[in-house]
């Protein structure tokens, strides 16, 4: 069970890591995401996640459950993410109404396409 866990290690905290990652970062879209990514970090060989998601994309109650969603699909492909550097999930407006499925589409063709560039 332990390979499940969502490590405090494996997240973007501080403001300043966000706004590095924007400053130098390579950007990939997704239907319902926008993601951020640049280099893995060099205290770990792991991958950071960090999640932005604004109020104009709905109320409290419907920002938290996309972080959620997003924060479950990390930890349940992790493995299969390996190779993904530190990255930046930002949900755009049209995230809220959609339901987990949609979301989880979203974000497999957003990070599949982050790791096809990061091949090339």
């Amino acid at each position: 069970m332990a390979e499940y866990k969502f490590e405090k290690s494996r997240r973007l905290l501080k403001r300043h890591d966000f706004l590095k990652l924007a400053d130098i970062g390579n950007v990939s879209h997704s239907k319902y995401f926008l993601g951020i990514y640049g280099k893995k970090n060099k205290n770990s060989d792991l991958g950071r996640i960090g999640i932005t998601v604004s109020k104009k994309v709905g109320n409290s109650v419907e920002r938290n459950r996309i972080k959620r969603l997003v924060r479950e699909y990390w930890r349940l492909n992790k493995h299969s993410l390996q190779s993904i550097p530190d990255i930046n999930i930002i949900a755009k407006k049209s995230a809220s109404s959609q339901d987990s499925k949609e979301i989880f589409k979203s974000l497999f063709i957003l990070f599949k396409k982050i790791g096809e560039s990061k091949n090339d």
